[in-house]
């Protein structure tokens, strides 16, 4: 792809990122993503991505490929037979380490306006390239050893729940009720408690 188109396309994406997060993913218009990329062509968007929907999933496998490679990072770090919170804690770090950025918290605003997508864990398949959610696969399919496919999805459901929450709060400047650290472990222990707690 010659170097201008390339340039386009990530114009449009960090617009279309922003503009998802801040005023939503069903309000923003095409035509408002490629004015604000600085295009002129509305068709901007469909040249570079197809579908609406082609263009949300490239937002998200573009941030879920650095994420998921820091999951493989950390998996090495905590070696064989991990505990379930171990690899709890692992999900929400790698996660949270989102909220450092405010490319990442866009992201994470926009992850949880797309829980609807999220009829089972599986979604995470769904995704053109097979590999960009590798990591993530083999955490949860451990994990749903453990327990079940519902306690699981509640888990990561509650997770982008909370952190687009606290996503929300360092976007405008809030003060925050706990340091990055205790939030993590504050996370940790709730959906270490959704994915084990008694029936």
């Amino acid at each position: 792809m010659p170097r201008n188109s390339t340039d386009t396309k990530t114009r449009l994406l960090d617009h279309a990122e922003k503009m998802f997060a801040e005023d939503g993913v069903y309000a923003v218009t095409n035509r408002q993503i490629t004015e604000a990329a600085g295009q002129k062509n509305e068709s901007a968007l469909n040249y570079h991505f197809g579908t609406r929907n082609e263009l949300i999933i490239a937002l998200l496998t573009r941030r879920g490929k650095e994420l998921d490679a820091a999951r493989a990072e950390r998996l090495t770090e905590i070696g064989d037979n991990p505990t379930a919170r171990e690899l709890v804690h692992l999900l929400v770090e790698v996660y949270a380490s989102c909220l450092h950025t405010e490319n990442g918290c866009h992201y994470l605003r926009i992850v949880d306006q797309l829980r609807g997508w999220m009829t089972d864990w599986e979604f995470i398949a769904s995704f053109e390239d097979d590999n960009v959610h590798e990591h993530l696969r083999y955490i949860l399919e451990i994990l749903q050893n453990e327990t079940d496919a519902q306690r699981v999805l509640g888990m990561i459901m509650l997770m982008t729940a909370m952190t687009a929450s606290r996503a929300q709060q360092v976007s405008v400047g809030r003060k925050l009720p706990n340091t990055h650290d205790e939030y993590v472990e504050t996370l940790t222990d709730m959906l270490t408690g959704v994915l084990l707690g008694s029936t």
